[in-house]
């Protein structure tokens, strides 16, 4: 089954108790639209048991978690926040006479990354068929991206934000799994999934309206 393509990410904060992922709360977001997607896992560390002078068993589980790196057509104010744990707030300046609103975001220095949830879809190809894989992670913490900008040229040079996060792995036994994988026939079932994934029972009307969403009849945004 050979990969053609990506697109939506969402996310939604965790609820936990006792450090275990107990649940989701509010509503079912995108981040933003996407570009690129990598997860690359932890590296097990060995473990070898020696007899006889060589190895007999050796334990390389690999509950441990990993790196997921995103990048985004943009990360919007309202993402930010909800990712770094901070607000957004409206502000005003005075432009010959008139008010003009604009929206900002603050970084007091205290703020800690919010645990999420994470899904994304990529869609495939087999003898023919489009094929939809969810891909969902249980809980990560996003570090803030860099700040990069250049100037414009003789042509247009998209820039655009990457954002890694750190993904949990096994949080204890009996406490489910960190990591799905699952493939849908359309994209209609793969995105119903995943708000079923986040505790949301979506209704036809939801699981359209996202539909439109993602294939450009609106904006995205959160």
């Amino acid at each position: 089954m050979a990969g053609k393509g990506l697109y939506g990410v969402f996310f939604k904060k965790c609820t936990k108790k006792n450090g275990v992922v107990t649940g989701y709360e509010g509503s079912l977001a995108l981040m933003g639209k996407a570009v690129n997607a990598s997860f690359v896992y932890n590296t097990p560390e060995e473990n070898p048991l020696y007899a006889n002078n060589s190895i007999a068993e050796n334990d390389t589980s690999s509950g441990s978690g990993g790196t997921l790196t995103l990048t985004l057509d943009r990360v919007t104010l309202e993402t930010a926040a909800a990712l770094y744990g901070t607000s957004v707030k409206d502000v005003s300046v005075q432009v010959n006479g008139e008010t003009v609103t604009g929206k900002e975001i603050e970084y007091l220095g205290m703020e800690t990354s919010v645990p999420v949830g994470t899904a994304y879809i990529k869609l495939h190809q087999e003898d023919g068929v489009q094929v939809h894989e969810v891909k969902f992670y249980r809980e990560g913490t996003f570090s803030r991206p860099a700040d990069n900008a250049r100037t414009m040229g003789s042509s247009v040079e998209w820039q655009t934000p990457e954002i890694t996060g750190n993904i949990m792995g096994m949080q204890g036994s009996g406490t489910g799994p960190w990591q799905r994988t699952t493939r849908w026939p359309t994209q209609e079932a793969a995105i119903a999934y995943i708000y079923h994934l986040f505790g949301e029972e979506a209704n036809a009307q939801a699981v359209q309206e996202m539909m439109d969403e993602l294939n450009g009849d609106e904006e995205v945004g959160v």
